[in-house]
């Protein structure tokens, strides 16, 4: 069976009015010219249809290019609507440009009205407006120059007020200045006073005031008016106190006259021939001067023997129980230490104490000390009738100082005693051994003490007296193994008093019989 030649697939693209589709077809094409896209159809390049298209001519052309009937009608039919519907839009789009073009002419219309108006009204206001402004121009140089006025006289009213208030302010603050002066004056006054009556009161009785009552009956009282060393030798020398026999050395008057020794000595009148001190110990007073110039000094030996004993014994047991480290831990907010409890401390009981100065105090501290169980052990320049020693075994000095666990200074300070526990000492104690001193401070070599404490070879000091008072060392004061008192073993009214009494004791003997009842050890042989 012959075949029969199928005519070409041709799909029509979708066709709109001004946009040019191309086609495989050759010869359905538009047509270019003078480089522009010509709107519209055409059989030939040289004839054109602007309207419409001689359909039936075409079909057949179609025909003859191989498409079918019904093919080349179908296209011509699609053609035609998509010419109708383009013809369509061309017509609406024509119209709605002369309405636009209608609108914009009446807008130009309207705005060469309004501009015209806008100028007119423009001319006016502007007219009105420079007037205006002429006249608030006028308007505003009066009032700066109303205000310029009103300000230059304000000004001057102001400094004149100020000068005024100036001078008042001056007047007041001269006023004020005398006022101060005035104040300070009388502040000064009545601290010079109030230290004179200080100062006074330290050559004065505090607390036995009816055993002196008794000395002004027999005798012409002359107090200081002094507040110093070189003030009070400057008033010696005056010859106020020219007559005087007895000096009575009140508690706190070193702290004026300083050592009594041979300058102060110089100074005071040949007539003077008793010092009665107030105190146990006595290195306040030269006795080699006194004695030179046969001046005889008393002191108060066992006034002071049970106050100065119990604070012995409160220190021994505050450094041998290792309290000072718990109480300083206790005070800065931590219970029994920061870090780590203390170490613990020792039982008094059947540990050595050696006492270093049998007298009236050391016999006291070893009468209470035995009653914790302690073993007594002493060493003094010469062996107690045994009626005293009361059980306590005397030893040599370096017995001593091995075999004591606990160390009591009670002696007291003289050339011979200074630094009588140093470097050389500590060495031949037992290691952790614990020092006591309420004697005085220089006994002790405070800088050996240190280092012996650093080292562990103390393990801790209770202390009272110091080399330096009222300085004190730093490292005992940065050693927290140091139990420190300021220098109070007779600090109790009933010591105090007891003092007093004895020393003013002396100072009747001394004025109605020329004798001392506890004139000092080195001069018993002018008793």
């Amino acid at each position: 069976m012959a075949s029969v030649a199928m005519p070409p697939r041709f799909l029509l693209p979708q066709l709109s009015w001004g946009t040019v589709t191309p086609r495989t077809t050759p010869r359905i094409w538009t047509a270019m010219r003078q480089g522009q896209q010509h709107r519209g159809f055409h059989a030939s390049t040289s004839r054109r249809r602007d309207h419409h298209f001689d359909t039936l001519k075409f079909v057949r052309r179609l025909q003859s290019e191989g498409f079918t009937e019904e093919q080349s009608v179908a296209m011509m039919k699609v053609l035609n609507d998509v010419i109708e519907e383009s013809i369509q839009n061309l017509t609406r789009t024509m119209v709605l440009r002369e309405e636009a073009a209608k609108a914009t002419y009446t807008q130009k219309v309207d705005f060469a009205k309004l501009r015209s108006e806008l100028l007119s009204a423009d001319s006016s206001e502007s007219n009105t407006t420079r007037s205006a402004h002429e006249r608030l121009t006028n308007d505003i140089a009066k009032l700066s120059s109303r205000l310029r006025d009103e300000i230059s006289r304000t000004q001057a009213s102001v400094r004149l007020d100020l000068n005024l208030e100036k001078g008042r302010i001056r007047e007041e603050a001269v006023g004020q200045e005398l006022k101060i002066k005035e104040t300070e004056t009388k502040i000064e006054q009545e601290v010079a006073a109030l230290r004179e009556k200080l100062e006074l009161v330290k050559f004065q009785t505090l607390h036995a005031h009816d055993a002196w009552a008794t000395i002004t009956d027999i005798a012409d009282i002359i107090v200081p008016e002094s507040s110093s060393r070189d003030d009070f030798i400057a008033e010696c020398k005056t010859g106020r106190f020219d007559g005087v026999s007895v000096a009575y050395r009140t508690f706190d008057s070193v702290s004026i006259t300083g050592r009594i020794d041979g300058p102060l000595l110089d100074a005071l009148p040949r007539s003077l021939k008793f010092v009665c001190h107030n105190g146990a110990g006595y290195d306040q007073v030269d006795i080699s001067a006194c004695t030179a110039r046969k001046i005889r000094v008393s002191n108060t030996p066992t006034a002071v023997d049970d106050a100065t004993a119990d604070l012995t014994i409160w220190l021994l047991l505050g450094a041998l129980r290792n309290l000072p480290v718990s109480m300083a831990s206790l005070r800065s907010g931590s219970w029994r230490g920061a870090q780590a409890p203390p170490a613990l401390g020792h039982d008094p009981r059947n540990k050595v104490l050696g006492i270093l100065g049998m007298g009236g105090i050391g016999r006291n501290v070893a009468t209470k000390a035995r009653a914790f169980g302690m073993t007594v052990r002493y060493h003094n320049r010469s062996r107690l009738d045994p009626s005293l020693e009361d059980g306590a075994e005397y030893v040599d000095f370096e017995t001593l100082l091995r075999e004591s666990h606990v160390l009591s200074l009670n002696l007291p300070l003289n050339a011979k005693t200074r630094h009588a526990i140093s470097t050389p000492q500590f060495e031949m104690m037992k290691p952790g051994i614990v020092i006591v001193n309420t004697a005085r401070g220089a006994v002790i070599d405070e800088a050996a003490l240190v280092k012996a404490l650093d080292s562990g070879r103390v393990a801790s000091v209770g202390l009272d007296v110091y080399e330096n008072e009222p300085e004190i060392h730093p490292g005992l004061l940065n050693n927290q193994n140091v139990l420190l008192v300021p220098h109070m073993g007779t600090w109790t009214v009933e010591t105090q008093t007891k003092m007093e009494e004895w020393t003013i004791a002396n100072v009747r003997l001394a004025v109605q019989e020329s004798r001392l009842k506890s004139i000092v050890p080195e001069q018993k042989d002018m008793a």
